[in-house]
C-alpha cells in the first residue's frame, strides 16, 4: 500500500497553510499522478511523487501563499480585567 498524505500534512511539511496546498493541488489537479486522488468531493490524497511538483507550484506561485495567509488571519479579542484601586 503506498503512502499518501493528506492536504494538511502536505502543508506541514513545506511550512505553509492549508489553503496555499489545496490552491496548488487544485491549479495542477490534471498533471498529478495516477496515486493522488480525490475523495468526498474536497479531500486529496497525494502521493509522495507528487509533492515536488507541488513545491515547486508554490514556489514559482508566492501570491498563493500570501492571500492563503491573509485569510488565516483572525482577530483576537483579550478580555482585560479592570484592577481595584487600592481607595476604593
Amino acid at each position: 500500500m503506498t503512502t499518501r498524505f493528506s492536504l494538511a500534512e502536505l502543508a506541514d511539511m513545506l511550512h505553509v497553510s492549508v489553503e496555499a496546498v489545496r490552491n496548488a493541488v487544485e491549479a495542477q489537479r490534471d498533471e498529478l499522478s495516477g496515486e493522488s486522488f480525490i475523495y468526498n468531493e474536497r479531500t486529496w490524497r497525494i502521493a509522495p511523487s507528487d509533492v515536488l511538483p507541488i513545491k515547486t507550484w508554490l514556489e514559482a506561485h508566492p501570491e498563493a501563499i500570501s492571500q492563503s495567509a491573509g485569510a488565516k488571519a483572525r482577530r483576537v479579542r483579550v478580555k482585560r480585567i479592570a484592577e481595584e484601586q487600592a481607595g476604593e
